[in-house]
């Protein structure tokens, strides 16, 4: 699948880069690619919770007429988590390991959903 490809080009091109996973719309994770320093579960765990936040944070937005979300950043103490949503209620993460490179982070996200809207979403 694309998607696969999309994952492991992103945390390949991710300095600090721990796992770049493809999330339904509860959470639940369709596909992930994992650095070496995170499991396979631990990644899951991660877009379960995430899932959980993103639910929680589109009613606030809806419920006060403030939009949708473009992008979410979520810095902890040794993390950073970027998250995009994309079409039917999908969306893409990126974990990544401090120090971050917040802008090159973002800017290799922006790539990355652009393909996936290109090849999983197109018309």
């Amino acid at each position: 699948m694309v998607f696969q490809y999309v994952l492991a080009n992103l945390l390949a091109h991710n300095d600090h880069a721990l796992g770049a996973l493809f999330l339904d719309g509860t959470g639940e994770t369709v596909d992930l690619a994992c650095g070496t320093d995170f499991s396979p579960y631990e990644m899951r765990v991660i877009g379960a919770y995430l899932g959980i936040y993103l639910r929680q944070l589109e009613r606030l937005l809806a419920s006060n007429d403030l939009g949708e979300a473009r992008m979410i950043h979520i810095e902890k103490k040794a993390l950073h988590i970027y998250v995009v949503p994309l079409p039917e209620g999908y969306h893409l993460a990126l974990v990544q390991g401090h120090p971050a490179m917040v802008a090159h982070a973002r800017e290799t996200m922006a790539l990355a959903v652009e393909q996936l809207r290109q090849e999983l979403f197109a018309g």
